[in-house]
């Protein structure tokens, strides 16, 4: 049951920072942030698993 509520925090938090870069920059900036954070966590992801022990 609480991982489920850390879920859902972590959707309402994400809604709510997208709702937030949209109402300040609109839509084409918010893609571009939105974007390149996606491409820097997947980055960042693969870099942890091919990471020697």
């Amino acid at each position: 049951m609480i991982q489920l509520c850390k879920c859902l925090f972590g959707l309402s938090y994400l809604a709510l920072y997208i709702l937030f870069c949209y109402t300040l920059l609109g839509w084409i900036a918010t893609l571009i942030i939105v974007g390149v954070q996606l491409l820097v966590a997947g980055w960042l992801v693969w870099a942890m698993i091919r990471a020697p022990d």
